[in-house]
């Protein structure tokens, strides 16, 4: 019985984790922590997506020729 005790407090406590350690928290709500993504003054602009890719001028005509056969 002791195991089953134990694996649920340990998925209680990890299922409500957020809610634990806002209980916890000695800053409070009102103070942001440096590098929160939810600052308000951000100093650099929001940058699109990085994972694009660059295409040659090359390899995009062949492409473009591709799709205008089919």
């Amino acid at each position: 019985m002791t195991p089953i005790i134990i694996w649920t407090l340990a998925f209680v406590i990890w299922f409500f984790w957020r809610d634990i350690t806002r209980l916890f928290d000695m800053q409070g709500p009102a103070t942001t922590r440096p590098g929160d993504s939810r600052e308000i003054g951000r100093t650099q602009p929001r940058r699109e997506n990085k994972s694009r890719e660059k295409i040659p001028e090359e390899d995009r005509r062949k492409l473009d020729e591709i799709l205008k056969n089919r």
